[in-house]
């Protein structure tokens, strides 16, 4: 028994709808359970932070921090007392002249003589230390 072909037509083309109807329902409704579960989750998760974040506010209120006192340092004081006295070199007639020659070669052997670096002059003397005077009233 053949079939009427615009009968069958009409058959092919509404079972093509519902196909692509009952797949595009299913792509919509996979995104919106997809979107609600995301939602779902992000409100989660900010609910879970609020309550973090007013415990760690609840914690630091009720605790303050010890303030951190300066610890001293040790302190050493250390005197060194150093006398220097001059030699008296110059002054016993021994006078150094202060000129030097030298001869350059490269390194055929060059010599240099120095004469002997002259005495530091003596250093001035402290002044003595001054009592003081005795006050009239006493």
């Amino acid at each position: 028994m053949p079939r009427d072909t615009a009968s069958r037509d009409m058959k092919l083309n509404a079972l093509a709808v519902v196909t692509g109807g009952l797949t595009a329902a299913a792509i919509v409704g996979t995104g919106l359970v997809t979107g609600l579960a995301a939602d779902y989750t992000a409100q989660k998760a900010q609910a879970k932070a609020e309550s973090k974040a007013t415990a760690a506010a609840q914690l630091a209120a009720a605790a303050p921090r010890p303030v951190a006192a300066p610890t001293p340092l040790p302190v050493r004081t250390v005197v060194t007392t150093r006398f220097v006295q001059a030699t008296a070199s110059a002054g016993q007639g021994q006078v150094s002249s202060g000129t030097s020659s030298s001869t350059s070669g490269g390194t055929t052997g060059g010599t240099t003589s120095r004469a002997p670096a002259a005495a530091p002059a003596p250093a001035a003397a402290p002044a003595p230390a001054v009592a003081p005077a005795p006050s009239a009233a006493s």
